[in-house]
């Protein structure tokens, strides 16, 4: 049996899973082509979609089976495995699925097959090895539909033997769903020691185009910090390859490559981006390549820019010059902005006015907040925001014309009545060189 070592780093903020194995796109290539390029750290085989009646569905990679049995037996994925983890990516193999009939009535079952699954794909010696003497790196759980019996016992039992085996590092991870507890692994994610958990930022109301409002990923950080039972546990932004890949929640690569930068700068958590799939992520858009690319690099790709740098006016309604733009500042005090100093809400807007050309495609906002405000949220209509050592960053690839306004909203400690008009001096406007 082949234990092929990895220089997977689990404990990386850097790190691009894709699943692979359901050609989502239609088609896919070969485990083996998606390893050979170097933006993907991890490949989750995708589905073990029926136990503890064991079928497997690699969608067409796999089609010869055991003799006399169902069991899909696949050499050239095997060897493909190998490749892979002679490149120093981890392989996992995925259990559940959207579809599929899997499940367990008890703990005692979850144990059983937690042996079962230690023969058949990892280090164990069983004499039916779909994947032959290639050793996987782990099991994923994306369990969607089912009971909810069993899992922890399965995976606590996964555990111990890879507490008995020194031969290589196994991983235990999972994908709920981003409502937070998720339905089907909430209580599994609570007792039971995970690796990595790619949560699923997309077909529901708390994903990636729910970002900032109502992007959940702070409650997800608070489970791993607090009542996970690894408290270094990481987690993945989960997102759709394409618009094709999901019913809602895909965003562009830029736009991702965005969050996932914001998120990196607030939360030790932050693992990285997993992808459904590689199919639709590694097509001829490169969103995969892109966004991987952002993670390794430390974040969204910068681009040369030129700072436009406003003169100190005090009062609360300023018009401010910057270069050839003229910066107006004013507070809103209405109540469909200001909400309450209980609900520490504060809105304020910003009119962008250009003196006489408009500023070409591709700028960014600084708008420093006072100091003694903590925010935790922001927004502007249409407009891509995040928050940032205390700092408002407007992202926009639009040109800026004769007017442009924003209406900000804020939400944080100390808001209310203390948090007052960003000091205009202060604010940047910077575009592309």
């Amino acid at each position: 049996m082949v234990l092929a070592s990895t220089a997977f780093d689990v404990s990386s903020q850097s790190n691009f899973v894709a699943y692979w194995g359901q050609s989502s796109a239609g088609s896919q290539k070969s485990l083996g082509e998606y390893c050979g390029d170097s933006s993907i750290d991890v490949i989750v085989m995708a589905f073990l979609y029926q136990f503890p009646n064991t079928k497997l569905d690699l969608s067409a990679n796999c089609r010869s089976t055991f003799p006399g049995s169902e069991l899909l037996h696949c050499p050239d994925v095997a060897a493909d495995i190998k490749k892979c983890q002679s490149q120093g990516k981890a392989v996992i193999l995925s259990m559940g699925g959207a579809a599929g009939a899997y499940g367990f009535s008890s703990d005692d079952d979850g144990r059983k097959y937690a042996d079962t699954v230690w023969d058949m794909f990892l280090g164990g010696s069983g004499s039916q090895r779909p994947f032959d003497d290639a050793v996987l790196d782990g099991v994923d759980l994306d369990i969607e539909g089912g009971s909810t019996a069993g899992y922890a016992a399965y995976v606590a039992q996964l555990r111990s033997h890879f507490e008995a085996s020194s031969d290589k590092k196994y991983y235990i991870t999972g994908a709920p769903q981003c409502p937070f507890p998720d339905a089907m692994l909430g209580s599994t994610l609570n007792s039971a020691w995970f690796d990595m958990v790619f949560v699923q930022f997309y077909n529901n109301f708390c994903g990636l185009d729910a970002y900032p409002q109502g992007f959940n990923y702070g409650q997800w950080d608070t489970w791993a910090k607090s009542q996970s039972a690894n408290k270094n546990v990481k987690l993945y932004i989960g997102a759709p390859g394409s618009q094709s890949a999901a019913g809602r929640g895909y965003v562009d690569a830029s736009t991702i490559n965005s969050i996932a930068s914001d998120i990196r700068s607030k939360y030790t958590s932050f693992g990285g981006v997993m992808t459904w799939d590689a199919s639709q992520a590694f097509d001829a858009s490169s969103w995969g390549q892109s966004v991987s690319s952002a993670l390794k690099s430390g974040g969204s790709k910068k681009r040369a820019l030129e700072p436009l740098q406003g003169r100190f006016i005090s009062t609360r309604s300023a018009n401010v010059t910057a270069g050839a733009m003229q910066v107006k500042l004013e507070l809103v005090e209405g109540s469909d902005v200001y909400i309450s100093d209980t609900e520490n809400t504060f809105g304020f807007h910003v009119r962008i006015q250009s003196a006489d050309q408009p500023i070409r495609q591709g700028w960014e906002l600084h708008i420093p907040l006072p100091v003694g405000v903590s925010v935790a949220q922001a927004s502007a209509q249409a407009h891509n925001i995040r928050v940032h050592d205390n700092t408002l960053v407007v992202v926009d690839g639009s040109s800026i014309n004769e007017n442009m306004a924003f209406a900000f909203r804020v939400a944080g400690q100390h808001i209310g009545n203390e948090f007052g008009l960003p000091d205009p001096a202060k604010i940047m406007l910077y575009t592309t060189a």
